[in-house]
């Protein structure tokens, strides 16, 4: 029964939920292009965010990376072929287990440390956030942090993958 002075809610999970995907392809839009001084793409940054700071000191294998990263095994593996080819990882065989593979950053990666990268960041993310306050943008990285957490959990009736949890905690290479 709704109350007759005040109709329902619309409910704003659609709208929310398509413009997840359109910000989305934009930001991709965008990233590659501050990437490509560097020879990456926004995915493949994405990736050495995964390894070097979702698994900081210790390089994860293949499986575990396509967890967090939120893609199959297949499709990382094709992403870290890029990244060696373009210098910033190897993909190593496991020495205790022969069937895994484990991604290793190189020392091409200090490129993110360099004073260029840093001003091309943060040009970026003002662009990205472009008039929100930092408070907004903490709310903003909280909520969607969450959301990470829900849908990154498996839904009844599916497989579990193995590997880690998801998280976008210290995604910044």
């Amino acid at each position: 029964m709704t109350d007759q002075h005040h109709p329902p809610t619309p409910d704003a999970r659609p709208v929310a939920f398509a413009s997840v995907f359109v910000v989305a392809q934009h930001l991709d839009r965008l990233g590659d292009v501050v990437l490509a001084p560097l020879g990456l793409t926004t995915k493949q940054w994405l990736l050495l965010a995964v390894v070097l700071r979702v698994f900081a000191g210790r390089p994860p294998t293949l499986t575990e990376a396509a967890a967090v990263y939120g893609s199959s095994r297949q499709n990382v593996k094709a992403i870290a072929r890029g990244l060696q080819a373009a210098g910033y990882l190897r993909i190593v065989g496991d020495r205790d287990d022969r069937r895994a593979s484990r991604l290793v950053a190189t020392d091409r990666v200090a490129a993110f440390d360099a004073p260029e990268w840093h001003a091309r960041e943060t040009a970026l993310f003002s662009f990205a956030f472009g008039d929100l306050a930092s408070e907004e943008v903490a709310v903003l990285a909280g909520l969607l942090g969450r959301w990470l957490a829900v849908v990154s959990a498996r839904p009844p009736g599916i497989p579990a993958s193995p590997g880690a949890p998801a998280t976008t905690e210290g995604m910044r290479p």
